[in-house]
């Protein structure tokens, strides 16, 4: 039961086989089911993508929550880290890398200058890099990067880091692409001929196109020489969205219904499980790598071992030909690869030449499987792709799909496509400024929704992703006079970012809401500051819970009570309580957002924050109600 294969040796030509997992170590079934599907593929080592351990990185929950599930498949395989965002939380983040639970347990290659937090390894005629995200891109990190890939002879590059470069995920808490580290790291990435960066933070699976947009010198351009993106971040953690489609067929990101909508133009669209054909799933899934030869094969296999994407490069004549295509299927427990071709992708060194790309994919439907083996060595090729969109072991009917494409890396390229598309759109009800109570400013602070003291509003997309559970809010309307509204809020949120320490006594408690259009419904910021007598307004703490009163709510705009308490590390519980302030909210069905902030401005920029969005009447909890005939809005 305990047993190992050493690391290929140069020279040596035999099959690699490696799996790669990401944002997985939180406790879930849908981790032990990916834990127990790899303990059946038996990968001679496995990889992750960081975020091995929620919520902070401890030692205890990189016990609990992520090796205890792998204690079978590691007794056998080697473990190659990366560390993510959650990996360094109790550890002050980036800075603390050295004492985080994962540096401390493993031990990893020290040949960088700071050895263990990001390295680099060969296993047969393949690099592996393994970099740390966290607070990039620093040049110290990048100049090691850069020689690295410049100096090595090694036929396959990959590259692990977290943070994605490219994503489309949706949903509230998904972070999206960091395009900082798109333009600090991706130019190198196409500049020596990376084959495939694996990266993961937001919860689903996602494939790019092949990426050529930088030239040599790192301006933006495209010279024939790319990379494919994996964005691998199913492993077991909380899913987010996969990406939306546009009335015109194009996939988008808007993670809050009132969010700026962002074009993914970097998705393949292959798949033909995902939405409208692109290649993006939220599935529990791991990704499963076959080296054979001069051939690479990807497939994507979800918790019911289900194989939804494959994808492969083609190194024949060193000179690259992509085909793409994708196959679902049942996923088997060995580490050869499928007999259904997919992707082809040769890669050739030279940006010269010219290139045409034709791709007109005809569906005809039969009533047996249909296999054909993957062609190779071939500057074309036809495939076939058996699509079988089920877990079940019985076979169902399947779809043959019949495509040639020819490629060869230019900075001129010539696409003929033909798309078919049938959309249903479904109406989503939008509050207007018409069904808003409308608050006329007077000199008292009570009437007006900026009071002096309110901080800057915090941004809707709260940067740390963390939603706010068991979320209440009740505001109670009296229409004469105007503005005089009580609010009552509550919820609990298990807060990502913990340094510095959370402290609404020295840092105030800033509350914003949201209407369904972006627009700031009423903003709030209780001051810090110890009550300098029991009856006088201020703050009074004790270790783990801060209590905020003011009988005359003039402090914080009407607000007169908040009580915040913490649970447990990173887990923090809060009420807030106001009266005769303009709290405005749409006195009709509608979706609103909540962003709580455990102190100010520079709280919330450190990442210590967490939102809530509420959906109409009509949505499935949290939503909102308003009870006309008793002047009431309320969201659960």
């Amino acid at each position: 039961t305990t047993y190992f294969t050493t690391l290929r040796a140069n020279t040596d030509g035999g099959d690699l086989f490696f799996t790669v997992i990401g944002d997985w170590g939180q406790g879930t079934t849908g981790e032990q089911q990916i834990a127990n599907l790899q303990n059946a593929a038996n990968p001679p080592m496995i990889l992750t993508v960081g975020d091995n351990a929620y919520t902070n990185g401890t030692q205890s929950e990189l016990d609990n929550n992520a090796m205890a599930y792998y204690q079978q498949p590691l007794q056998r395989a080697w473990y190659f880290p990366t560390l993510g965002n959650h990996d360094l939380n109790d550890v002050g983040g980036a800075s603390g890398w050295a004492s985080s639970a994962h540096v401390k347990t493993f031990v990893l290659p020290n040949n960088s200058p700071e050895p263990e937090r990001y390295y680099w390894f060969e296993d047969g005629d393949a690099l592996f890099i393994i970099l740390d995200s966290d607070g990039c891109c620093s040049a110290t990190q990048t100049n090691w990067l850069e020689n690295l890939l410049a100096t090595s002879p090694r036929k396959w590059k990959f590259v692990f880091y977290h943070h994605t470069t490219y994503s489309c995920a949706n949903g509230i808490a998904s972070l999206g692409s960091d395009t900082n580290i798109r333009a600090t790291w991706n130019p190198l990435f196409e500049k020596y001929g990376v084959d495939i960066v694996f990266h993961g933070h937001d919860h689903i699976y996602e494939r790019s196109k092949f990426m050529d947009e930088f030239l040599a010198n790192g301006s933006p351009g495209s010279d024939g020489l790319g990379t494919t993106y994996i964005m691998t971040g199913g492993g077991g953690a909380t899913l987010d969205d996969a990406a939306k489609i546009d009335g015109n067929g194009q996939p988008y990101r808007q993670p809050f219904f009132f969010s700026p909508k962002e074009i993914c133009y970097w998705l393949d669209d292959d798949c033909p499980l995902g939405p409208s054909g692109y290649c993006s799933f939220k599935r529990y899934q791991y990704s499963s790598i076959t080296i054979s030869g001069n051939t690479l094969t990807l497939q994507a296999i979800d918790n019911n071992n289900t194989v939804f994407d494959t994808f492969t490069i083609n190194k024949a004549a060193s000179t690259p030909t992509p085909t793409p295509t994708a196959t679902p299927q049942l996923a088997t427990a060995s580490a050869t690869a499928s007999a259904t071709p997919t992707r082809t992708a040769t890669q050739t060194p030279t940006a010269s030449a010219t290139a045409t790309r034709t791709a007109t994919p005809t569906l005809t439907e039969t009533a047996t499987p249909a296999e054909t083996a993957t062609p190779t060595d071939t500057a074309s090729a036809t495939r076939t792709a058996t699509v079988t969109p089920t877990a079940s072991q019985t076979r169902t009917p399947t779809a043959t799909a019949t495509a040639s494409e020819t490629r060869t890396p230019t900075a001129t390229r010539t696409t003929t496509a033909t798309r078919t598309e049938t959309a249903t759109r479904t109406a989503t009800p939008t509050w207007t400024p018409a069904a808003t109570l409308t608050v006329s400013a007077t000199a008292s602070a009570t009437a007006t929704d900026t009071p002096p003291n309110t901080s800057p509003t915090p941004t809707p997309a709260c940067a740390s992703g963390v939603l706010i559970e068991e979320a209440r809010l009740d505001v109670a309307h009296n229409l004469d006079p105007a503005g005089d509204e009580t609010i009552k809020l509550s919820g609990w949120m298990q807060l990502s970012q913990l340094a510095p320490a959370v402290d609404p006594a020295a840092h105030g408690f800033t509350l914003t809401v949201y209407a369904a259009n972006g627009t700031t419904l009423f903003s709030r910021y209780v001051p810090a500051g110890l009550s300098p007598s029991p009856s006088a307004a201020g703050w009074k703490a004790r270790t783990g819970k801060w209590k905020f009163k003011d009988k005359s709510g003039s402090l914080a705009g009407g607000i007169t009570n908040v009580d915040v308490k913490q649970r447990a590390p990173g887990l923090f519980t809060f009420k807030v309580l106001g009266k005769a302030g303009a709290f405005q909210v749409p006195q009709v069905n509608s979706y609103v957002s909540m962003v709580i902030v455990p102190g100010d401005a520079a709280t919330a920029a450190a990442g210590q924050c967490a939102s809530r969005t509420f959906g109409s009447l009509i949505d499935p909890p949290p939503h909102c109600g308003f009870l006309a005939s008793y002047n009431r809005y309320k969201c659960r």
